[in-house]
């Protein structure tokens, strides 16, 4: 953890000390807000480092942000926790620019492997049990997986539904605040305290589900195939044979093409200055790709998903909830990545909201998912469908501190 950035020392909990030495999920904390009242008394919050906090720089993961000044103010997604009366305790670590190089930041459940990326220390934090709820962005994979590897629950909204005002842009076409929380009746209050009033009232409909993979060639772990039969049990659902229509690889090229278009259209004055030097390889190579990229390609790139997206929830007019798999495989090893993104990056370009949520522990010890998808809009839907299934879903230990 870095120095911190209060003026006064923070009320630091316990927890978190005790932890943060070995998972590295905190960059920096916050001074203590006084007395607050409202749903989310007595809730801690981390907020991933891409997010403004105000009187605590905004560093991005990067050291090209090493003297980043404070913000000024909260972001709007922190201001709405905050005045829910939720604690704001600190930023949590994130990859550079939300994009995919590696963190020091490791999984609660086992230090050798990874959280995920690009959220990792909001997916660490709640894991550990260091706060309840954590903010996190999603430009393609970047709040599930960490949830899913962490084994928390993990709420991506629909695209465009929270505020994006005081968050670092990757992809404005993708970039979604989330919320990482420790089960789906916190993040259901946490979604509740930021958006308006007339969205939260809204009543779910009837539920008509599927269930399925994407057809890719990941191999898939017969631990995570077993977790989804057995919540699609608890929705007496039926696993399709054929799998769910897209053209993954397609959809995930030519995210990658829009992501790095507007990752450079962004950041891209780095390149031509001092802050070069010190940029992590794999944004880098974004940078330089995106930069490389013309206008007409990047549309053609744009177009081709808004196509495949109209095609996709065409195809499932008359279904409101997916049950599928966010990820292949439990967490991977320290490897030099942040994991298998490309189950997610559909479900992003598609627009509609996620929920992921902790299924027991594979026969590695590592925490199994599912996950929910719905059209977009459908969030109210999907987390009370989301909170229906957290009662059938196995027990999941917590983490041990090491010792």
């Amino acid at each position: 953890m870095s120095q911190r950035e209060s003026k006064t020392e923070p009320d630091v909990p316990q927890n978190l000390m005790q932890w943060d030495k070995h998972i590295h999920a905190f960059v920096s904390l916050c001074e203590r807000d006084g007395p607050n009242d409202g749903p989310l008394a007595g809730m801690t919050v981390g907020v991933k480092d891409v997010i403004d906090v105000a009187g605590v720089p905004t560093r991005n993961g990067s050291d090209a942000c090493k003297v980043a000044e404070p913000a000024l103010q909260d972001a709007a997604v922190v201001a709405a926790l905050r005045n829910a009366g939720a604690r704001i305790l600190g930023k949590t670590t994130t990859t550079e620019f939300a994009f995919t190089d590696p963190t020091p930041c490791r999984n609660p459940h086992d230090l050798n492997r990874s959280p995920g990326g690009s959220s990792s220390g909001s997916g660490a934090a709640v894991a550990a049990g260091i706060v309840d709820i954590a903010l996190g962005t999603q430009t393609a994979g970047s709040l599930c997986r960490p949830a899913a590897y962490c084994g928390v629950v993990g709420f991506k909204p629909s695209y465009g539904l929270l505020p994006t005002t005081g968050v670092t842009p990757l992809a404005g076409s993708f970039d979604t605040v989330g919320i990482i929380a420790s089960s789906v009746a916190l993040a259901k209050k946490a979604f509740a305290a930021i958006i308006p009033t007339e969205v939260s009232a809204a009543e779910p409909s009837s539920l008509k589900g599927v269930a399925g993979l994407w057809q890719t060639d990941a191999h898939v772990d017969e631990n995570a195939l077993a977790g989804l039969h057995s919540a699609a049990t608890a929705l007496g659902l039926q696993i399709n044979d054929a799998p769910l229509s897209a053209d993954v690889d397609a959809v995930v090229k030519a995210h990658r093409i829009v992501m790095n278009y507007e990752a450079a259209t962004a950041h891209g004055a780095m390149l031509q200055d001092a802050r070069v030097d010190v940029l992590k390889p794999k944004f880098l190579a974004g940078l330089k790709a995106g930069l490389k990229t013309s206008p007409d390609e990047a549309k053609q790139a744009a177009d081709f998903l808004a196509g495949a997206r109209q095609q996709f929830w065409g195809a499932l007019a008359g279904t409101e909830i997916v049950l599928t798999l966010p990820v292949p495989e439990g967490a991977p090893l320290i490897d030099g990545t942040t994991g298998y993104q490309d189950w997610l990056t559909p479900w992003t370009v598609f627009g509609g909201p996620l929920v992921c949520l902790p299924w027991g522990l594979d026969r590695l010890g590592r925490p199994r998912s599912v996950m929910l998808a719905a059209h977009p809009g459908q969030d109210v839907q999907i987390l009370e469908t989301a909170a229906q299934l957290e009662h059938h879903s196995p027990d999941l230990p917590k983490p041990q501190l090491p010792i």
